[in-house]
């Protein structure tokens, strides 16, 4: 019970974190990221370079039947989400991959999770309205 609550808070706390950056169109510090991307990958269970070549399905399927679900998928659309920020403009077809999978996993997640969070549909709005 205690390991889990710690998890669900972690997961919460790298969200929160990368929401705010996101809304506020902030930059992560580097050593920050470095700590948040490791646990990330930790909760994950996979390097988040790899989510880039998942696809919104293929996360679903991955986190089916855990217990902390919800908050692993949208743990992976944050990560998306940060690192279609990431990738500038360099790369652009990926950026728009990211983003699009980003923030089709962040409807499902509102849509099918039992919680309710301001946060993620402002962020959900501000994504649309900027793409």
């Amino acid at each position: 019970m205690i390991k889990q609550d710690y998890l669900i808070r972690m997961i919460l706390e790298i969200i929160t974190l990368i929401a705010n950056a996101l809304l506020n169109k902030q930059k992560i510090r580097k050593q920050n990221w470095i700590e948040y991307d490791c646990l990330t990958r930790q909760i994950l269970g996979v390097p988040t370079e790899n989510l880039k070549d998942m696809t919104p399905d293929e996360i679903r399927e991955k986190y089916q039947g855990d217990p902390n679900e919800m908050g692993k998928v949208e743990l992976s659309a944050m990560t998306m989400l940060k690192m279609a920020e990431d990738i500038g403009n360099e790369n652009l077809l990926l950026k728009s991959k990211l983003r699009q999978n980003g923030l089709h996993l962040l409807k499902q997640v509102q849509e099918d999770s039992n919680t309710y969070s301001i946060q993620r549909i402002t962020l959900i709005q501000a994504i649309e309205n900027n793409l």
